[in-house]
């Protein structure tokens, strides 16, 4: 049995509504108590020392004090998978195991890749201004067109790639996949490895970017990927805004080297309210929401569960952090 803590409190950044079933169901995993805290100070005045840690390790500070004041603390886990802040921080110099929910925003944001698409070529952004001006607009666009048979291209083939590629095979859609360790799935029709990037963009008609953000990444699209996009290809990333050079990408639409793009982050976050992104009538942004959803607590709750079981029984961990 492991005793845990809770750390966080929601916010409409920060759209995790966690209930007192769940909270039952980590009990029930972990067979100890689960302790609840929206802040550090509260913890810290509670003195309580549990082993586990369970909080929000994607955005803001993390909680470096009490992390370093419990000597029983034996593991981290974020309900976030970018863990950038507690990479960054004393915590990950710490002798503990560090892990995150990498996989859990997958169907969320596979949808909301979907319904870009979806949008997009039914021409729906135009359509909804039309219809708050009460123009009936038929004919007054672009001809709206279909998924069937088109190539959707899927930068990043991980747990999101996976879940998008099998939604677009069920639009009976053309699947390319690049990954660096390339894995062959039914939903892909061809996988490549990380040399086959160009050939990937070259053939796609929709580039969907889901990509961790590394250093490596960092500006992966730039000038010269994008020229070799389709010009009537729709780009769409839903990885993190760093992995896009954004003024080689306003060029590019500007240019019309590509013909739109789907942007759910952007760099920075919240977009410049004076960037041209947002006027252009071929890009549609969403602000970093692709995941959220009802559902995301309780695939969070199943999987630190999970990994709970594991941990008491002596197995691995799954998504443990590298140092």
């Amino acid at each position: 049995m492991a005793d845990v803590v809770f750390l966080f409190k929601p916010s409409t950044k920060v759209p995790f509504y966690f209930t007192d079933e769940q909270f039952k169901q980590i009990e029930g995993a972990s067979g100890g108590k689960v302790y609840r805290f929206e802040t550090e100070d509260e913890l810290l005045e509670s003195e309580i020392k549990a082993e586990i840690l369970f909080t929000w390790g994607g955005t803001g500070e993390m909680p470096v004090r009490y992390c370093k004041s419990n000597p029983n603390l034996k593991w981290v886990h974020s309900f976030s998978a970018g863990m950038d802040p507690v990479m960054k921080s004393e915590i990950a110099d710490m002798p503990i195991i560090i892990s995150n929910s990498s996989g859990i925003h997958s169907i969320t944001i596979s949808e909301t890749v979907m319904g870009y698409i979806l949008a997009w070529n039914r021409t729906f952004p135009f359509m909804f201004q039309k219809q708050r001006e009460h123009v009936w607009a038929k004919g007054m666009t672009r001809d709206p067109v279909e998924a069937y048979g088109k190539t959707l291209g899927i930068i990043g083939a991980g747990s999101i790639g996976y879940e998008v590629a099998v939604r677009a095979k069920a639009f009976g859609m053309y699947t390319l996949a690049l990954r660096r360790n390339p894995k062959l799935a039914e939903c892909y029709d061809e996988i490549f490895d990380s040399s086959g990037l160009y050939e990937v963009l070259s053939r796609s008609d929709y580039v969907v970017v889901a990509t961790p953000y590394t250093s490596e990444t960092h500006h992966m699209f730039g000038e010269k990927e994008f020229k070799a996009m389709k010009k009537t290809a729709l780009f769409i990333n839903v990885a993190r805004g760093g992995v896009v050079d954004q003024e080689a990408l306003i060029e590019a639409l500007r240019n019309k080297e590509i013909a739109g793009a789907a942007l759910d982050v952007t760099d920075p976050e919240p977009l410049n309210p004076d960037s041209p992104l947002w006027d252009m009538e071929e890009v549609i942004i969403t602000p970093h929401m692709s995941a959220d959803a009802p559902i995301l607590t309780q695939l969070a709750t199943d999987f630190f569960c999970e990994q709970i079981k594991n941990y008491l029984e002596g197995k691995p961990i799954k998504n443990t952090m590298k140092k």
